[in-house]
């Protein structure tokens, strides 16, 4: 029996042996038949053209044609009684005989020595065979699981953390958790805005190592606002459902899922202990058929190829039974060399899913960005996950796509497939704690969660559950429907330290984020009842501007396309006052048939109060009754940095460049203070510590601007040594490569947290703010960074009294303004008359003392400095 052995241990020296009475309990797993079959089955069931499209098996039938026989069932049922093995578990779909067996019979049944080892990269030992396994007897046992306790499943999240919320903290404001974090119903916001279902009907699987506590899921509901989901716990290999050490991980699952589908009939836990094996875990999935989308958030380690042989088994069962199988690509970055992409990660069979930064208008409020998940910070593994695979060629429906910008393989299996929020979540976990996390295992069950709307929607129709969904989904993301679809995350990368190949994200499919994150009702709309209307792109614009404007964007086109057989009519609903469409109803000719409505804010904008505004545009396909929405969202006098106070405690918005061996240094680049020196920030709880050695490292956000509007930059920065040599720099432009600096210092003296404020002018639609930072013996500190767009000053009155000039102009208070004057109205040339600086909102009185001469005209003006 060959691929039974973990591969490491031929080369490690055993430490011992185990005891011969030792019992173990193992899996003794039995093979599929006609495997060729059931690969052309698969393909069948999920081409469209096929008569046998969506025809599913039921476990029953699965088991008849393809499962092992009952004469093979009884013939390793007779061995293992003859072996002295004692059976505890019989399964009905005879694929797994369950039984409990002491060392002794083991190793005599099965021509091994059990040994025990040293584990060469965990503290602990381990115990597995010294050869592979033979047979005196030619049996139907595929793999046996329990043989060796080598690799243990552990959960694909690295990143939990206790919510630390400071009354002085700037909240993150993209989720309305505590902090500003992402919770409960943000994740319908940003994924699903506007569509009304919420998984009636539907049940959620997941996949877990660990137990949980009750009372956190009921808090969590309790405290962000979402129904009461029942939970079914079917419990394995003996486990007896009691929390260990990763129940957050369990609990982290359990929220996401029923956050994007507060309406399920029931979320279903499928729980083995930390001693689990996974085989049985897929097993009892399997044969609960009527969950139709499952989630995954653990690795399973690097396990024996009997293992993986039997695991994929049943992903093909999935499959055929009309199962999704969600799983979590990893933190771990960019890989090169397979082991990031640890089982079942990089089965063909499975959807895998890559993490996400995921900006919002605000708490509650419409998608605004995404980038690639990756914290950039320290020589930590916290990016997603993807790569090329070692173990699969590339399937059928991944060779249709282009790999030239993305470096992906022509050969292999590419990963990941799609993506979703991984970053500045709230969580109830560990009994009550509350908890801020990150990581692809939030991805996972959020894109589970969705998947049970698009099911929900599918058996309205009458149609059955839409099955493996990947076939489907790199179909929608190599045709016209893709960008109505997807949200196309097209910025980051997951590099990290240990591979030689970083993915860039790039248009279209990429090794971050497969095709993105589902933009919304379209993509429901396109897996369970293509429409011919189509309307690009799937997102509305987001504009930003001060209170009576200007705004970044003006105006935003929708295409409208007919890409059915017969004609339609399409109408708009109402819109708000502020917003002009250039038409409300039209007809599209079958067959391509194209149209476009153009948005554009009008003077009613000018008058909306601070704040944050968002237009819901309902197109109807009158001829089919299908509704598709788009949102177009105003912020007013809102600041365009995101996290500028640093409380996600990583630099997920921000660009850190730098150079890698910092990362041997004493101080470095990080959001929050790393060596517990009791350096507090600003105010909350983080703040950017920069310090790299010998040269300058770069600090950078892209923000969204209007040319020719002026705003307010503000941050505060300390430093608490002076030690030298030591740079400080501050660039703001539309290239960042050649920026315009504001602020460069060399060899800073000691100070305390103090106010730079800085009023600065924009030139294109997107500027770059950069701070560069070098601090050979300690760091600079920055918190609280801020960028506001403000209004030129404007002058309101003007006198003159008793030989002084008196004013009254609009202002920002802080801000510096320069006064000058001339006394040709023509165009002359300007004299300074001095700098002001208000203290109060507007109006703000000044006044500048200079020589009036009663005969002459005077012209004055005021520059934001």
């Amino acid at each position: 029996m060959s691929g039974q052995m973990p591969e490491v241990v031929p080369s490690l020296k055993p430490l011992g042996r185990l005891d011969g009475p030792a019992r173990l309990r193992l899996s003794i797993n039995l093979p599929l038949h006609d495997q060729g079959a059931l690969s052309n089955l698969i393909q069948q069931i999920y081409d469209p053209a096929h008569p046998l499209y969506h025809h599913y098996l039921t476990p029953d039938e699965f088991d008849a044609r393809f499962g092992p026989s009952e004469a093979d069932y009884q013939a390793v049922i007779a061995w293992a009684t003859r072996s002295g093995f004692t059976i505890t578990d019989r399964h009905h779909n005879r694929m797994i005989l369950g039984v409990n067996a002491s060392v002794t019979d083991i190793e005599r049944a099965l021509r091994v020595t059990m040994r025990t080892y040293a584990h060469p990269t965990e503290r602990r030992t381990f115990f597995a065979p010294d050869a592979e396994p033979s047979l005196d007897m030619s049996l139907p046992i595929l793999n046996i699981g329990g043989l060796d306790n080598f690799a243990r499943p552990h959960p694909a999240n690295l990143r939990r953390a206790p919510l630390k919320v400071s009354a002085k903290a700037t909240a993150l404001n993209i989720g309305s958790g505590p902090n500003g974090n992402l919770a409960g119903m943000d994740y319908r916001a940003a994924y699903a805005p506007g569509v009304s279902l919420t998984g009636t009907g539907q049940k959620v699987g997941l996949l877990e190592f660990d137990g949980y506590f009750p009372g956190d899921i009921t808090t969590y509901e309790s405290q962000v606002g979402v129904a009461d989901v029942p939970l079914d716990v079917i419990l394995l290999d003996e486990f007896d459902g009691e929390p260990g050490e990763a129940d957050g991980e369990v609990a982290l699952d359990i929220e996401m899922a029923i956050s994007m589908a507060p309406g399920l009939s029931s979320m279903v836990l499928f729980e083995a202990g930390p001693e689990g094996v996974p085989t049985d875990v897929l097993d009892a999935m399997s044969t609960n058929a009527d969950i139709k989308q499952l989630s995954c958030s653990w690795f399973f380690g690097p396990i024996t190829t009997g293992t993986r042989t039997k695991m994929e088994d049943y992903f093909m069962t999935f499959a055929v039974q009309g199962q999704s199988f969600f799983v979590a690509s990893g933190d771990l970055g960019a890989d090169t060399n397979g082991v990031a992409i640890s089982p079942p990660g990089d089965d063909p069979n499975v959807t895998l899913v890559g993490g996400t930064v995921l900006a919002t208008a605000g708490p509650g409020s419409a998608w605004m960005s995404e980038t690639v998940w990756n914290s950039q910070e320290g020589p930590g593994y916290d990016e997603s996950s993807g790569g090329v695979s070692t173990s699969y060629p590339i399937p059928s429906w991944q060779t249709g796509v282009s790999m030239t910008a993305n470096n992906g393989s022509k050969a292999k299996r590419n990963c990941p497939d799609v993506a979703m929020s991984a970053d500045n979540m709230f969580i109830v976990a560990d009994d009550g704690q509350f908890e801020t996390t990150g990581g692809t295992s939030c991805s996972s069950p959020l894109w589970a969660g969705f998947m049970a709307l698009v099911n929900q929607q599918a058996v309205a129709l009458g149609q059955p559950a839409v099955g493996f969904l990947n076939p489907a989904l790199y179909h929608i993301g190599t045709n016209s429907a893709y960008t109505a679809c997807f949200d196309d995350i097209t910025i980051g990368n997951n590099t990290n330290t240990t591979s030689s190949i970083h993915w860039l994200a790039v248009p279209g499919y990429d090794l971050c984020t497969g095709w993105g994150s589902p933009s919304g009702g379209s993509l429901i709309i396109a897996l369970t009842q293509p429409d011919g209307f189509q309307i690009t792109p799937g997102r509305g614009a987001v504009a930003n501007g001060p209170a009576g404007g200007p705004f970044t964007i003006l105006t935003q086109t929708f295409s409208l396309t007919n890409t059915g057989n017969a004609a339609l009519n399409w109408s708009l609903g109402a819109t708000p006052v502020w917003l002009n469409v250039s038409g409300t109803n039209g007809t599209l000719a079958a067959g391509g048939g194209g149209s476009s409505v153009s948005l554009s804010l009008n003077a009613a904008a000018n008058l909306l109060p601070v704040g944050v505004y968002m237009a819901e545009l309902w197109f109807t396909n009158v001829s089919s009754g299908l509704t598709q929405l788009r949102q177009f969202t105003v912020q007013v006098g809102q600041d365009l940095v995101l996290d500028g106070g640093f409380e996600a405690a990583d630099f997920c918005y921000w660009i850190l460049s730098g150079d890698s061996s910092i990362y041997t240094n004493n101080f470095t680049d990080f959001s929050y203070d790393p060596y517990g020196l009791d350096y507090p920030a600003y105010q909350g709880t983080n703040f950017a510590a920069l310090g790299q050695v010998s040269d300058l490292a770069y600090l950078s956000q892209s923000l969204p601007t209007q040319p020719g509007q002026l705003y307010l930059l503000s941050f505060w920065l300390e430093n608490n040594t002076g030690a030298t040599p030591n740079q400080f720099l501050v660039q703001w432009s539309t290239n960042s490569f050649s920026a315009n600096a504001i602020y460069d210092q060399t060899d800073l003296g000691t100070f305390d947290w103090k106010n730079l404020e800085f009023v600065v002018a924009a030139s294109s639609n997107i500027t770059t703010l950069q701070f560069g930072a070098r601090n050979d013996n300690d760091f600079f500190g920055l918190d609280n960074v801020s960028v506001l767009a403000v209004m030129p000053p404007t002058i309101q009155t003007a006198a003159a009294v008793n030989g002084t000039l008196q004013l009254t102009f609009s202002a920002v208070p802080g801000a510096e303004y320069q006064l000058q004057y001339t006394t040709n109205l023509a165009q002359g040339s300007w004299t300074d008359l001095g700098n002001i600086i208000p203290a109060t909102s507007n109006p703000m009185p000044g006044s500048a003392a200079m020589g009036l001469d009663s005969q002459r005209f005077y012209r004055v003006r005021l520059l934001p400095q």
